[in-house]
């Protein structure tokens, strides 16, 4: 049997356990000191008009992508810079997330250098507009790891650029690496960061991942994987329901939605982020078309409603 003593050790340390989500939502993000919950944007067709929509629905930030391959290009320039003005013009932070899209053209140790060199000359740039810099997206999936095979390429890559970074610093947290599943016991994803964390512990300030079709208990599973096996909290930077038929349309996505807001507050994920403000008409099926709280045209569809009441309560 407990004795007393030891019953409240107990209490203590699960209290302690529970306030330790909090604490980091306070800490982790200092441009976020109450609102947690985002939506993403893509910058080709990001204007003032909706940053502006997305302040008034309760979103205290904006997800992008930053691709470091593409920042030579003028053009390009001219068209981060622009959606980073626009979140600007209605107060909103960033949550920049960076990644390549071309093949790797030398080893991964070297290539994972020249990546940090381009997010430090990022956050040069647009430090002050940041809640963090997200390094990668869904490297998990061939898709979007285009240097190579998972297993044998990314923790090379990745631990130089810690390496790098933490010869040169970034004053904004670091978030890493977007996975499209979160990682679990056996996992390659939790191979690698086993490798990456295990030289450069202080990479990384917490733990990114997708759980598209998660229940709030998987999820709530996968944050505390996480929290045990890394010591870091787990983020969601991408999070969507498509208003598919088979999901109950406008409607069911709508419900849907809301749920998983209410999910991720209740469970106090530290920074969640949901996929997307519009439809996409560049999607390649209706799936990938219909992910928006709008149409591609701008006009609110019911989902948009469910967020702003769900985030006028956070």
């Amino acid at each position: 049997m407990k004795s007393a003593h030891l019953i409240r050790l107990g209490a203590l340390s699960l209290l302690m356990l529970s306030a330790a989500p909090s604490l980091h939502a306070s800490e982790l993000f200092p441009a976020l000191p109450h609102k947690t919950v985002g939506v993403q944007v893509k910058v080709q067709n990001f204007s003032a008009a909706d940053a502006a929509q997305i302040k008034a629905a309760g979103f205290s930030f904006v997800r992008l992508g930053a691709w470091s391959d593409s920042l030579g290009d003028k053009a390009y320039q001219k068209q981060l810079g622009d959606a980073f003005a626009a979140a600007g013009s209605a107060g909103l932070p960033v949550l920049m997330t960076v990644r390549a899209i071309k093949p790797l053209s030398t080893d991964p140790a070297t290539a994972g250098a020249a990546f940090a060199s381009a997010v430090s000359s990022l956050e040069r740039t647009y430090g002050s507009h940041l809640v963090a810099i997200e390094i990668w997206n869904e490297p998990d999936l061939d898709t979007y790891w285009p240097t190579g095979n998972f297993s044998t390429t990314f923790a090379p890559f990745m631990s130089a650029m810690c390496k790098a970074l933490q010869d040169n610093p970034t004053t904004t947290p670091v978030i890493g690496f977007g996975f499209a599943r979160p990682p679990n016991a056996g996992s390659a994803s939790t191979v690698a960061l086993n490798s990456i964390l295990g030289a450069y512990p202080k990479c990384l300030s917490a733990i990114s991942y997708h759980p598209y079709g998660m229940t709030a208990t998987q999820i709530g599973n996968a944050q505390t994987f996480i929290q045990q096996n890394f010591h870091l909290p787990g983020v969601i930077s991408e999070w969507g329901i498509s208003a598919l038929p088979s999901n109950g349309g406008p409607d069911g996505q709508a419900a849907k939605v809301a749920a998983f807001i209410a999910d991720v507050k209740r469970l106090q994920i530290p920074l969640t982020s949901i996929y997307e403000w519009k439809n996409s008409d560049s999607g390649s099926n209706d799936r990938e078309k219909n992910f928006g709280l709008q149409t591609s045209n701008g006009q609110p569809k019911p989902a948009e409603a469910a967020v702003r009441t769900q985030l006028e309560s956070e």
